[in-house]
């Protein structure tokens, strides 16, 4: 037989397992965000930190992660969330059973469209998910990253949101129940699964699988009990009974990311990860058809760093090596050492089991040097040495050895001491019975499916059911595409060169991607030789994968001068369908109506209306009326101008921005790491301002870099990189003013009335100068344990009092949430009073003679002063349970803006005392009977539309609607609500009002 032998460098497979080890360690949730950090620089730090290598979805997930961890740098589940939601609004329905009219006036200010100007990529927001009717492409749910699930009934004309009172507004994956339109599923982060009988007005959690980004939920139309469902870094898992309990199908599906039924047959099933499998028996069992076995490398002890081994004992090799398998022998015996381990064998039944193997070029190091058998007959049970082998001889041919104890699970496994016996390899594997006949057999000559290691997605065709495409990635780019013309059983890769379709180039001729993110494949289900892929911009073959053109672009631009299609950038999901073409992207829906023709109306944007935007900071005017400014993920800084209307000023991901306290035509804005720009005339043309280093490059800030205008002086800015730099003439210079701080600024604030006051944090530590940075900033934190630089201790955000410079409040990950200072940060008062346990992180001070303060958290804004005795007021009426980024007030007008993650802006009248409870309009609202048994009936002398929920007596949401009128009478059905208290809490835009219901 033909031993061919493989090296791979080492330093890549070490990388490889960088890579994997910081995004398995995210979707576990076992890890504080701060060893996953570590994890993360470390793999960055071997690969790079430039564009396509991933750093910048890294960034996006440690800011989050940063400011939402608790005081042991954990991240809460969506459980939790889900649990201490419920306990909240049981708390508040006990305890406020009245009418209130100080809960706040929130409304949607969107954006929900885009119109550029020197946006150059502009878009709504993130859509990572979308989902049909079948038969009806005009019913179909979306999916927003952080923004929860719109319905549309009219083919994306108008929408409408579901999820803006639920604990948990992440979207990764929609399905909608094949036989059933009114059952959504809804997968969504730390592997939970969410389902609606009701299309969409209520969820409960279905299931939770365990971890993991779910990507994908596919239901059998033939039988609804069977799902099946992928997850990141989780497995690909399939249920029995419609989703309430998951199993993996594979022992190494490890990694989850596509499923696809093979048309017309649901009994075959294609699954992908980083690896392809097949079931042909309707998901009972899955395999790895006609490619190599699924060996995985096991460590016996110490850890996976080779960077100890020498030089002759570096040889390069790896377990699996192509055509041939290799055993990788490092040091010695207590150092690590490695095994490679069988899938998993099923005995049961067998009455002489026997392993059978070859092992051949042997060349030992030295008389310590030794091959070792293993067995064991469970996952986690105890390796038992069956046989070994210490003499050096040229070639051991046809080993046999009796394989004891059979059981229905069986592992064995190869293990080299010592050194790594130089062009050894290890060859003809089986396991046989003389009872059930070849049980495992590989002799490692060919590889007709020689896939790579990268994440893979599929896509079928109904005009030829036996063809399968799977593109995969490679490091972020393009890896491949395979193509099987036999139902998955061998594959053909394509030779594409060195072209890369995952990148921003229409020449396919960069080196960058953002895959597994942004990739997908999708087959006229009317020509299986009409391919398209997608990752940064969009494709298409008319060969069957064998030549593919552009079909869009990510900037107007240039798609208008390619003739072709402007798509946003990022796209995560293509689905063909009824003769369309469905893109899922960081900036929103697009469909192409008809795919066959580019041109550049290829795409529509199918957008508008979706209030999704993902805002990290924004800026207001203190004019009447306001001018806002905010910088978001994917889709820029944009600007609303007084008649309410949006446009996109500047492209990448945005982040802080403002309004020039004396012009409001001046803006400035900022994009990631500390990006500066000016505008002279609301953003029609842009100037970069960023500070320069010592040797002349731009200065690179934190992910979120402070930005901020002086209160006082005109033309005075500051930004904070290690250094806080200071300009006198709006950008165009800049001087340092504070010492090196050795970290970029997380937080700087300047006192409104004392500009000389300025405060700063990087971590948990924070700073303060009184001196306007004449001298070195002082560091508050070392003696102050509300602040320390501990997990608990991460500061969130920063507001100083508008009229007592040494007035402060942060916003941190402790659990006390808030503290105050009176005395510039010298001692601290704890501010957690009654809020909930969410995640503070925006805090805004009110000048109205009361010390107002306001906190947004991740799920809603409160209140508290010096007349609400130490108890904060929820101020969330009509505001979605989004996480709240910034919170600023317009002194002017008195209304409070937020700048949301995922559901755009809002705006409402402060918080105001004064308003009466006597003369709230709800108050006329009839609710009858009382008590009830089948069904409740609302009525309202009055037209305007309100909010109808019902709680159960633990704050469970039972029944939600939005925008409904009670001029005439509205039924509600209760009939299987089991006896017991209930609370209906029915809204408008002024208040409130909860009242009690009795159903017996």
């Amino acid at each position: 037989m033909k031993n061919f032998y493989i090296t791979l460098v080492l330093s890549l497979f070490v990388m490889y397992s960088w890579s994997q080890e910081y995004k398995r360690m995210i979707s576990t949730g076992t890890y504080t965000v701060q060893q996953i950090q570590a994890s993360a620089e470390a793999h960055f730090d071997i690969v790079g930190r430039g564009r396509g290598l991933g750093y910048k979805q890294y960034k996006r997930w440690e800011y989050q992660a940063l400011r939402n961890m608790d005081d042991n740098g954990m991240l809460k589940t969506p459980e939790f969330y889900y649990n201490e939601l419920q306990n909240y609004n049981g708390y508040l329905n006990q305890s406020n059973v009245l009418a209130r009219t100080t809960v706040g006036t929130w409304e949607e200010l969107g954006p929900t469209y885009w119109n550029a100007t020197s946006g150059y990529n502009p878009g709504v927001g993130r859509v990572t998910s979308i989902a049909f009717e079948n038969g009806n492409t005009d019913h179909m749910i979306v999916g927003a990253r952080t923004g929860g699930v719109w319905k549309t009934t009219d083919g994306g004309t108008n929408w409408q949101v579901l999820t803006d009172n639920l604990s948990n507004l992440v979207v990764w994956s929609l399905a909608i129940d094949p036989t059933n339109s009114q059952a959504y599923f809804w997968g969504s982060s730390s592997g939970t699964i969410f389902k609606s009988t009701d299309a969409g007005a209520t969820w409960n959690i279905l299931a939770d699988i365990g971890n993991g980004s779910v990507n994908k939920i596919l239901i059998d139309p033939n039988n609804t009990q069977k799902m099946y469902c992928s997850a990141e870094n989780g497995g690909i898992y399939k249920s029995t009974n419609a989703g309430v309990n998951w199993t993996r199908i594979h022992a190494s599906a490890t990694n989850g990311f596509d499923i696809e039924f093979k048309p017309g047959d649901t009994n075959v099933i294609y699954a992908s990860g980083n690896q392809f499998f097949k079931s042909i028996d309707g998901g009972a069992t899955f395999n790895v058809p006609n490619s190599l076995p699924l060996w995985t490398q096991e460590y016996v002890s110490g850890t996976t760093d080779w960077s100890t081994a020498s030089v002759n004992e570096n040889g390069s090799v790896t377990p699996k090596t192509g055509n041939s398998m290799a055993i990788l022998f490092i040091d010695s015996p207590s150092n690590p050492i490695t095994k490679l381990v069988s899938p998993e064998l099923n005995l049961s039944g067998a009455s002489n089991p026997q392993l059978k193997f070859s092992y051949t070029q042997v060349n030992w190091f030295g008389d310590l040097d030794q091959l070792k058998v293993y067995y064991k007959t469970s996952l986690n049970g105890t390796w038992l040495e069956l046989a070994d082998y210490s003499n050096e001889i040229t070639t051991w041919t046809d080993i046999t050895l009796n394989l004891p104890n059979p059981s229905s699970t069986y592992y064995i496994a190869f293990e080299g001491l010592n050194h790594y016996g130089r062009g050894t390899t290890l060859d003809d594997v089986s396991v046989e019975d003389t009872t059930l006949g070849t049980l495992f057999q590989d002799g490692f000559e060919s590889t007709p499916n020689a896939f790579g290691s990268g994440a893979k997605m599929m896509g079928v065709s109904a005009d030829d059911d036996s063809v399968i495409y799977v593109v995969e990635e490679s490091g972020g780019t393009y890896g491949g595409l395979h193509k099987s013309t036999d139902s998955g059983e061998t594959f053909t890769k394509f030779n594409h060169g060195n072209d890369n379709y995952f990148g921003y180039e229409s020449a396919a001729d960069d080196a960058r991607g953002q895959a597994p993110r942004d990739m997908d494949v999708a087959v006229n289900p009317n020509d299986a030789d009409d391919v398209h892929i997608a990752g940064i911009n969009t494709w298409r073959s008319t060969d069957g994968g064998a030549n593919f053109n552009i079909t869009s672009q990510w900037t107007p631009d240039d798609a208008a001068f390619e003739n072709i299609g402007y798509c946003h950038a990022d796209v995560d999901f293509l689905e063909y369908l009824d003769g369309k073409l469905y893109a899922a992207t960081d900036g929103g829906v697009y469909v192409a109506n008809n795919p066959l023709n580019v041109n550049s109306n290829y795409y529509t944007d199918l957008t508008s209306g979706l209030g999704i935007r993902q805002f990290y900071r924004i800026g207001i005017s203190q004019t009447n009326p306001s001018i806002v400014t905010g910088g978001s993920q994917d889709n820029g800084t944009s600007i609303m101008d007084t008649n309410g209307d949006w446009t996109d000023w500047y492209g990448a991901d945005g982040m802080e921005s403002f309004i020039d306290k004396n012009n409001s035509n001046i803006i400035y804005g900022t994009a990631q790491n500390g990006w500066l720009v000016k505008s002279f005339d609301s953003g029609q043309n842009v100037s970069v301002i960023t500070p320069l280093d010592n040797l002349g490059e731009p200065k690179s800030g934190n992910w979120i870099t402070p930005f901020e205008q002086d209160p006082i002086l005109q033309n005075v800015i500051y930004a904070g990189y290690t250094q806080v730099n200071k300009s006198i003439d709006g950008g165009n210079t800049w001087s340092v003013i504070s010492q090196n701080f050795g970290n970029n600024l997380d937080e700087l604030k300047i006192a409104p009335s004392n500009n000389s006051v300025m405060y700063a944090s990087v971590g948990g530590n924070l700073y303060r100068t009184t001196n306007g940075g004449l001298t070195n900033w002082t560091n508050l934190s070392p003696s102050n344990p509300a602040i320390s630089t501990d997990y608990a201790g991460f500061i969130n955000y920063i507001a100083v009092h508008p009229t007592n410079p040494n007035k402060l409040a942060i916003a941190t990950t402790s659990s006390s949430k808030v503290y105050v200072s009176s005395d510039a940060g010298n001692t601290w008062a704890p501010y957690r009073f009654n809020l909930p346990n969410f995640s503070a992180r925006a805090l805004a001070w009110h000048d109205n003679g009361n010390d107002g303060l306001y906190l947004g958290m991740n799920y809603g804004v409160f209140y508290i002063d010096n007349t609400t005795n130490n108890t904060w007021q929820p101020f969330s009426n009509n505001l979605p349970n989004v996480s709240i980024n910034e919170l600023e007030i317009n002194t002017v007008t008195n209304q409070i803006y937020a700048g949301t993650y995922g559901r755009g802006l809002w705006r409402s009248n402060v918080y105001d005392s004064s308003l009466s409870v006597n003369e709230f309009e709800l108050n006329s609202l009839v609710l009858y009977p009382n008590p009830a048994s089948k069904e409740i009936n609302l009525s309202w002398n009055k037209s305007e539309q309100v909010s109808i929920r019902i709680y159960n007596a633990i704050g469970k949401l039972m029944y939600f609607v939005k925008n409904k009128s009670l001029i005439n009478t509205m039924s509600v059905d209760i009939s299987n609500y089991a006896s017991g208290l209930y609370f209906v809490k029915i809204n408008n835009i002024n208040g409130v009002i909860t009242k009690k219901l009795i159903i017996d």
